[in-house]
């Protein structure tokens, strides 16, 4: 992923190597910067930056949409720059609201270079996870997005009396450590018999489980058999029980 930005009399070219990236990868490139000027210019002012970008504020050109998290900057006498910037475990990823971008100018006047929007996807230990919550229970995820730390996703169940007394399912997950926590809040309807009648009645859920790595990392791969005992023991609280 590569861009030419325009700042007379700079000129900005930033290389990132890659197109997308999971949370805790690297993030590396080069920006070379070229002066169009007969006079001198010190560049050690100027710089990459990995931010956190609000969309709506970014877009109108706020600069309190713009959180810095790292920086690697140019020295003097140097016009070209290389980069290594390592993403956190549960960092955010791309959603509506926002992104990380490499931000590279002067990070006083962020708008005066240039910007490459990043694509964050979530970790491998979540991919895993919802792919066997898809594959093996017949449960569909919507887009991710993030909320307090966590990745959240919503979630529609099967279609089947089985699963009729979920109203509404909502999937939270993180990486701490080498841990994987997954939180399902749940809004049920069960039935119940109170005065000998048949009713409803309106109940929420919330269940956090906690995945050591051998639950779901087997030698290097993805432990199938481990991420679906989890989920199994999740659902069984919530079918709908024969009477």
């Amino acid at each position: 992923m590569k861009g030419t930005f325009f700042s007379k009399p700079l000129e900005y070219n930033l290389i990132v190597d890659g197109e997308s990236w999971a949370q805790g990868a690297n993030i590396k490139g080069t920006l070379a910067v070229s002066n169009h000027s007969s006079v001198s210019i010190d560049l050690s002012e100027i710089g990459c930056h990995l931010c956190y970008c609000s969309n709506k504020k970014f877009k109108g050109k706020d600069p309190k949409g713009i959180t810095l998290i790292e920086s690697a900057m140019l020295v003097k006498d140097q016009s070209e720059l290389h980069f290594d910037f390592k993403l956190k475990n549960d960092c955010p990823v791309t959603d509506s609201s926002g992104s990380l971008y490499i931000i590279c100018s002067n990070i006083s006047s962020p708008f005066e270079g240039g910007f490459l929007e990043l694509k964050i996807l979530p970790i491998t230990p979540i991919v895993h996870f919802i792919e066997c919550f898809e594959q093996f229970f017949r449960f569909k995820v919507k887009n991710f997005k993030n909320k307090k730390g966590f990745i959240e996703t919503a979630v529609t169940a099967p279609d089947s009396n089985e699963w009729s007394s979920i109203q509404k399912m909502t999937l939270q997950m993180r990486m701490i450590h080498d841990e994987l926590e997954v939180k399902f809040n749940v809004n049920l309807k069960r039935l119940s018999f109170d005065g000998g009648l048949h009713k409803t009645k309106d109940e929420k859920k919330e269940i956090t489980k906690t995945l050591t790595k051998k639950q779901y990392d087997l030698y290097g791969s993805v432990n199938q058999e481990g991420i679906k005992r989890v989920i199994d023991e999740i659902l069984s609280d919530l079918k709908v029980k024969a009477i």
